[in-house]
């Protein structure tokens, strides 16, 4: 393996320092590019690498491990930094490296980082039930054509309801309140990871993307694999600006390295470009390219982009139905005595007690930020919309439920771009429906209604009657389907973007793999059903 970055990596690999620049892609052709070090480009470019393809991955951010590259590490441990802390998970958004790792041009939050989303999360691993395929998502794309990608995926990164390596749980104040708050609503404990298709009325110990005490995902759990191959390279530090196009091929892309200069990577004879870039960052790329629709286009050129000739675009719905999942917080004081990790203790390593415990492998810095996960749904007007819960203390006592719209919801909302090359939101994802606006309320009056019951001795702080919480709705950043996957040609006054096997209409060569492509919101957080596509998607690059 070969790391391209501005600067020394401290790595036991084989290392270009400063490699950046021009002259580290100089002589050099690939059989695959893939866009984007986030969780999907990472999988599909360490199963191309695995088939004996040589493989460029590329990067835009830095590394976020001490093992590539990153040496803002823990006072008390310098293997480690604090991005690989599950403990300080609940925090991150304070940590000094989240206005690094967090991209400016997207029209909502997303990671600019090596494994994306996934370094930046909550870590909380959802299996998806095998609804969440068998509903909406196309031919050959249902649970029994994706459950073998699932199981590979599983086999590396499982995620863990039980990270402590003492085999204990700590710091269940909040879910012992909130269990027995839920069983006698007639609700059920199951194992999320165990049951993953029970969804109605059930609670579970979370399931975390941790592994070894650590944070999981593939920065870890495929990168390591893929690093022991020389026919696997990584650019870090290296935005890909957009895809040089002849007609129906792309014959490379454009970069603009650390250094601020630019340059073509080229593509060798039959070989592919795989988008890894996100839901709100691959469009661009496409618009950039010429692919998408002509105000779009438009909007890309007069930017600065070279986008090719206009007789070589190809009027595609880039960034049309674009979904998230909306965020409603129920925020209640259980009057009970619970409270919250010395999060700044961790950091300055004053906090010695827990400390003391990480580093035999146990203890509460092993958890992330939840206590409790539940599912729920209901009938709205003859569809089943569904709901998730995350619990989390968040002061003395009280309990931050962040509720979550999953699968089910009918609401989309259209991606677009400025002048600036920012991709923004020109119609919100959410609530657009009537469907959806009456499966938030119903929802909530439900919860409100049984938290506020006499009985239970909880009050709701902040927020403190259904429309004020309704009112209150924030994004989910679970964004998807800005490039959809279909059947239906978007050339053809169709709805998709890619084709079932992930190919670009109109391009021989151009695959997509994240989260752009879904078609469908899963049941939950999105990052394992964007793992488990990546892993499907790749056996099917690969195969055509």
């Amino acid at each position: 393996m070969r790391i391209f970055q501005a600067g020394p990596l401290a790595i036991a690999l084989s290392v270009f320092t400063g490699a950046a620049s021009a002259s580290g892609f100089q002589n050099h052709t690939y059989d695959y590019i893939v866009v984007g070090g986030g969780p999907s480009g990472i999988i599909s470019a360490e199963k191309f690498a695995q088939a004996g393809k040589k493989v460029l991955l590329l990067e835009r951010g830095v590394g976020p491990t001490v093992a590539t590259g990153n040496n803002e590490t823990l006072t008390w441990d310098h293997s480690l930094t604090p991005i690989d802390l599950p403990g300080l998970s609940a925090n991150i958004g304070a940590l000094d490296v989240w206005n690094q790792y967090m991209c400016t041009d997207t029209a909502g939050n997303a990671a600019c980082v090596l494994g994306g989303g996934v370094t930046v999360n909550y870590m909380v691993f959802v299996h998806p039930p095998a609804r969440d395929f068998d509903d909406k998502w196309p031919k050959g794309w249902k649970w029994k054509d994706v459950e073998s990608a699932a199981d590979r995926l599983y086999k590396r990164n499982p995620g863990t309801t039980l990270p402590s390596a003492d085999g204990k749980r700590y710091d269940q104040g909040l879910y012992d309140v909130l269990s027995k708050f839920l069983s006698g609503l007639g609700w059920k404990s199951v194992d999320m990871i165990a049951e993953p298709n029970e969804k109605h009325q059930i609670y579970s110990y979370p399931s975390w993307n941790v592994q070894n005490q650590t944070r999981a995902g593939p920065v870890r759990t495929y990168l390591p694999a893929a690093a022991k191959l020389d026919n696997f390279h990584l650019a870090l530090r290296t935005k890909v600006i957009r895809l040089v196009r002849s007609g129906s091929q792309v014959t490379g892309v454009e970069v603009q390295t650390a250094s601020g200069r630019s340059q073509i990577i080229t593509v060798a004879p039959h070989g592919r470009v795989v988008l890894a870039a996100g839901a709100l960052s691959t469009p661009r790329l496409l618009w950039n390219s010429g692919i998408g629709g002509k105000a779009q286009i438009e909007t890309a050129k007069k930017s600065g982009v070279a986008v090719p000739p206009k007789a070589q675009w190809i009027d595609l719905p880039v960034g049309v139905g674009l979904k998230d999942h909306p965020i409603f917080a129920i925020t209640f004081n259980t009057n009970t005595s619970f409270g919250l990790v010395d999060y700044e203790g961790v950091l300055n390593g004053t906090d010695s007690r827990d400390i003391s415990l990480y580093r035999k492998h146990s203890g509460v810095l092993t958890q992330g930020k939840h206590r409790l996960i539940f599912f729920t749904s209901e009938e709205i007007d003859g569809h089943t919309q569904y709901y998730q819960g995350s619990c989390a203390p968040t002061d003395e006592g009280v309990v931050t439920m962040t509720t979550y719209l999953t699968h089910g919801l009918t609401s989309s909302g259209v991606l677009g771009l400025d002048a600036s090359g920012n991709t923004v939101i020109e119609k919100s994802p959410y609530l657009q429906t009537a469907a959806d606006r009456k499966a938030a309320r119903t929802f909530i009056q439900k919860m409100v209604k049984d938290i506020t019951a006499p009985s239970t001795g909880f009050e709701l702080e902040t927020h403190t009657n259904v429309s004020t919480i309704l009112k209150a709705q924030t994004p989910g950043t679970h964004y998807v389907s800005s490039a959809k996957m279909g059947t239906d040609d978007g050339r053809k006054n169709g709805t998709s973007v890619v084709d079932t096997n992930t190919k670009v209409y109109g391009v021989d060569n151009l695959f997509i793999v994240d989260a752009s492509i879904h078609p469908d919101l899963p049941t939950g957080n999105i990052q394992t059903a964007v793992m488990v596509v990546a892993e499907a998607a790749a056996a099917k690059i690969l195969s055509n």
